[in-house]
């Protein structure tokens, strides 16, 4: 009986855990919240100063447990392509930055016509 009490109360401290969450944030961004997989993704695109210049967050909207950084950054690119085709239109891109944040977030600053 104890363990099962153990189980919840660390449940419930995961739980508001993961309610306190801070989620990464892009000044002056657009968000688009998308399912890719069954994995829930916000997705943030802003212009820099430079014409034709956009940062680009990819964030996690799903708990992830023990994340594969590899595998993370596979999927956060699956999702990033697709907005960097629509915002530059079909145009090429070139990738100017790319990190991974906390093992499951991309960040990334890309130039169309590149």
């Amino acid at each position: 009986m104890r363990t099962i009490a153990l189980g919840i109360a660390a449940l419930m401290s995961l739980t508001l855990l993961t309610g306190c969450a801070v989620k990464g944030t892009l000044d002056n961004s657009s968000v688009e919240t998308v399912r890719v997989e069954e994995r829930l993704y916000e997705v943030r695109i802003a212009p820099t100063d430079i014409q034709n210049e956009y940062r680009m967050l990819v964030v996690r909207a799903t708990l992830v447990i023990d994340p594969d950084p590899e595998r993370e950054y596979a999927r956060d690119w699956y999702v990033a392509r697709r907005y960097m085709n629509r915002t530059c239109r079909g145009q090429s891109y070139k990738i100017l930055q790319d990190e991974l944040a906390d093992k499951v977030n991309l960040y990334t600053r890309f130039r169309c016509g590149a």
